[in-house]
């Protein structure tokens, strides 16, 4: 019995051993900063990401691309012609699935490491994190599936929407605005609050008796899979959100970061990389120019 018992201890010793390494945080990103490859016009930068449609995902062949990606390229290439830096090496170090790891991920991060996704510039990040300007300006669109009639007015909701449940993701900028649906319009309003956004997109295309409200590029996704899905524009939530790239604290690549962007939001090239990933239905409905 003794003998088995020692069995039983060495193989919960041996599970936990085979876990421990799901838990560690991830070594740590280290990319050259901007005053070496300023100097030497050469180096590495690193990138890491939250998956997220048409700004950073993997296309049918696996391949990573996307809004964000295309304006990294354009930035190498806007240093070569006129930093006169040669060669600019890029290293993507994985995804996350977990939002606050990313950002810790990148917070503790070295010299040139980029987070690429849908993160929003807010005030108490950017004393976290160093941002590059905003590469789009955020809509929120409220959806449900295409069967139900179109809403006409917010204040008729509690009326044409009267049978039907909202999906949301808790604690997001999204969720506020379901709440605050509830709170004027639709006091009597179900919601139901999941893990993803993407599950709450798939959830309102197969549930004709639900709405939602998400980021555009969302639905741009839905429009590009041909997803049964339809845009209630009475429900548009338009201006204060902005998405940036982030940096570690530490990070010296901000300045040459806003010299290039700030221009480059203005170019046709940009707007043609967001008709690309996003479609032009999307990229009318962003309205970018500001």
């Amino acid at each position: 019995m003794f003998y088995n018992l020692q069995i039983k201890i060495w193989v919960l010793v041996l599970t936990a051993l085979a876990y421990t390494p799901r838990l560690k945080a991830q070594t740590q990103l280290v990319g050259d900063t901007w005053a070496k490859v300023n100097q030497s016009k050469s180096g590495t930068i690193v990138l890491t990401y939250i998956d997220t449609p048409g700004l950073v995902y993997r296309d049918a062949n696996g391949k990573l691309t996307g809004v964000c990606i295309d304006i990294v390229q354009q930035f190498v290439k806007y240093l070569k012609t006129t930093r006169g830096v040669k060669q600019l090496s890029i290293r993507v170090k994985g995804r996350s699935d977990h939002f606050p790891i990313f950002l810790r991920n990148v917070k503790q991060g070295k010299g040139g490491v980029f987070g690429l996704g849908n993160i929003t510039i807010t005030p108490k990040r950017r004393k976290q994190f160093k941002f590059t300007p905003a590469f789009i300006y955020n809509v929120s669109v409220l959806m449900t599936h295409h069967k139900v009639p179109t809403l006409g007015n917010l204040k008729n909701m509690r009326r044409d929407f009267a049978h039907m449940k909202a999906y949301t993701l808790r604690s997001s900028t999204n969720a506020k605005t379901i709440e605050r649906f509830k709170q004027l319009y639709h006091p009597n309003l179900r919601i139901i609050y999941l893990s993803s956004s993407v599950e709450v997109l798939r959830k309102v295309a197969s549930d004709p008796r639900s709405f939602t409200s998400l980021d555009f590029n969302y639905y741009a996704s839905a429009l590009q899979r041909g997803l049964p899905i339809k845009r209630h524009s009475v429900g548009d939530q338009k201006g204060g959100e902005e998405f940036g790239m982030i940096m570690p604290p530490t990070s010296d690549w901000q300045g040459v970061w806003n010299q290039f962007l700030s221009r480059f939001v203005r170019t046709t090239a940009y707007k043609k990389i967001l008709v690309k990933h996003l479609g032009s239905g999307a990229y009318r409905l962003l309205n970018v120019s500001k």
